[in-house]
């Protein structure tokens, strides 16, 4: 695959593309790599979202929220406008190709005029793949983990 062949645009969530979304959602959920993820339904979808195109067929998607902070959370201080990763998604067999880091950028070129953060909460079974494509390949900070251990 070339990625010069991929198209990456903003959503425009019509019927077509949030079926596409749910499929897609429902390959990730069938993954088994996040703890807690299931199939997305269409009220789970919503803007601002970004594809990725290949021969126009939508192969990643990257959509978030934005909030106002109700508490201070490490260096997030109450009333900051935030901007939360919800989702970015990419096939399995388009990994590795810049894609994943291409939806990122537009998102945060999105949020960056209306938010002081991005943030983006994650239940991965793979927190070193996570870490490296977040902070490594992004920029983003890494600020807290919870972790458990099920006796």
């Amino acid at each position: 695959m070339k990625i010069m062949d991929i198209k990456y645009q903003k959503a425009v969530l019509d019927e077509p593309t949030i079926a596409r979304l749910i499929e897609l959602s429902d390959i990730w959920a069938k993954e088994n790599i996040t703890f807690g993820y299931r199939k997305n339904e269409k009220e789970d979808i919503h803007e601002p979202c970004f594809l990725a195109i290949k021969d126009n067929q939508i192969i990643g998607y990257a959509f978030g929220h934005y909030y106002r902070a109700k508490e201070k959370r490490g260096y997030i201080e109450t009333g900051d406008e935030c901007f939360d990763v919800d989702e970015l998604f990419v096939l399995p067999e388009c990994r590795s190709l810049g894609i994943g880091k291409r939806l990122f950028s537009l998102l945060e070129e999105e949020a960056r005029a209306k938010v002081k953060y991005l943030s983006l909460p994650t239940g991965t079974k793979d927190y070193k793949k996570i870490l490296h494509f977040y902070v490594e390949e992004v920029g983003m900070d890494f600020h807290s983990a919870f972790l458990m251990k099920k006796l």
